[in-house]
């Protein structure tokens, strides 16, 4: 599943541009790849919070596991979480203790959007258990200003930018190597 999208990804590098146009319009085939992915590798968690253009993969993921998804929207410069189960009691079921959640990205390389959702999430009260994203960008500050607030990433795919444009990763960032232990 992973190898299918991987070589959809690979078939766009090594423009950043045509990596981010392939992301907007995943096939179905691919996002539910992704999403069989997350199901496999995700922690336990009680709901989803999507980003901005990762709403159909957080349902899809949702489906999967069975846990309602919302997401994480900028409204007026402000962010806020949206979604029908934040307001029927009873969508979110904690599992044990407070209610555990994950964020859910199609491309982490800012990391804004993931880490303003992973602090809406905090103001609920909920506990994040990480992130995950389609493609990660290595070489771009999201990794950074997550794994300051000690959020995990998790993804199939990891790009890393180099002056003749985007390549798969072949170092093995940290992070990664606290996942696979």
């Amino acid at each position: 599943m992973p190898n299918a999208f991987r070589h959809s990804i690979s078939e766009m590098l090594p423009s950043p541009q045509a990596v981010q146009a392939r992301l907007s319009v995943l096939s179905n085939r691919d996002r539910l790849g992704v999403a069989e992915y997350f199901s496999a590798n995700l922690p336990d968690v009680d709901v989803l919070i999507a980003t901005p253009g990762a709403e159909s993969l957080g349902h899809d993921l949702g489906a999967l596991r069975g846990v309602p998804s919302v997401k994480a929207a900028s409204l007026a410069g402000h962010w806020t979480l949206v979604g029908s189960a934040l307001h029927h009691k009873g969508d979110i079921q904690p599992m044990r203790g407070p209610v555990h959640a994950a964020v859910i990205s199609v491309e982490l390389v800012g990391g804004q959007p993931e880490l303003a959702a992973a602090l809406l999430a905090a103001q609920h009260g909920w506990e994040v258990a990480g992130v995950a994203a389609a493609v990660a960008r290595t070489d771009a500050v999201g990794h950074v200003r997550l794994a300051l607030q000690d959020l995990p990433v998790i993804t199939p795919v990891q790009l890393a930018g180099t002056p003749r444009g985007l390549v798969f990763e072949r170092r093995i960032p940290p992070a990664a190597l606290a996942q696979t232990a």
